[in-house]
């Protein structure tokens, strides 16, 4: 574990907000392969991990990662059997982000984007985000299902322009036809959130400290990485490592 805090603690000190560098990975768990636009063979994805514009990043049967964006600290937990490309530019000291899922199922915990939306792109929908957490549950080229946790989505159907929007405790189901629809989540699909997120190791039956919202053992492996941004404002980002 030391080994793993020291390598991202020197990784953030050499690079925020370098000109190419977007994200760093800060969890894998199981079967997870990454490549670089000029690599020719998937490679294993490792904790410390910088990652670029146009990586790819692919999760097994037992897969999962985890990556944190450089500029504010925003989430992007990779589920099992996903496919994804990391896109994104660094403009006044802040990063353009965007997403593509070609398939596969991810969570975003997005921090309020200063510069513009972090966008989501699937074979079907378009998604805007200002700051907020969301599900997508994307079938490839047979559809998408988006599940909000807080905040606010808005959510375009490629095929017919329609657009959604997606908050707290609703599903978005944008289809190739170009259908889109809003309904309630259920207390089934809720569970299976919630399940996915324990399997992982992101969330445990662990007493929760009701103040912070994080459990002791996360405390244990929190980094706290501050900096100033251009206006001499200081910021901090925490990293959360199991």
């Amino acid at each position: 574990m030391i080994t793993k805090l020291f390598l991202i603690i020197f990784i953030f000190s050499c690079s925020l907000f370098s000109s190419s560098t977007l994200a760093v990975v800060s969890k894998t768990k199981g079967n997870v392969k990454h490549k670089t636009k000029s690599d020719k063979e998937l490679g294993s994805a490792k904790i410390g991990m910088e990652l670029f514009n146009n990586d790819f990043i692919q999760t097994g049967q037992n897969g999962f990662a985890k990556y944190v964006y450089l500029d504010d600290g925003t989430q992007i937990k990779v589920h099992n059997n996903s496919e994804v490309y990391i896109r994104g530019e660094v403009e006044r000291r802040s990063i353009i982000k965007q997403l593509k899922v070609d398939e596969g199922t991810v969570k975003f915990d997005v921090k309020k984007q200063s510069v513009d939306e972090f966008t989501v792109i699937t074979p079907t929908s378009v998604a805007s985000v200002k700051g907020t957490s969301f599900w997508i549950d994307c079938s490839g080229n047979n559809g998408d299902q988006f599940f909000g946790e807080s905040g606010s989505v808005v959510i375009r159907n490629r095929e017919s322009g329609a657009r959604k929007q997606l908050t707290k405790n609703t599903v978005a189901n944008s289809l190739p036809d170009g259908s889109l629809k809003l309904r309630d989540i259920t207390p089934e699909e809720l569970e299976m959130l919630k399940k996915r997120e324990v399997d992982t190791g992101e969330s445990s039956t662990n007493t929760i400290n009701n103040e912070t919202g994080s459990s002791s053992e996360d405390l244990e492996n929190e980094i706290l990485i501050e900096f100033e941004d251009e206006t001499g404002e200081k910021k901090t980002i925490t990293i959360i490592v199991q």
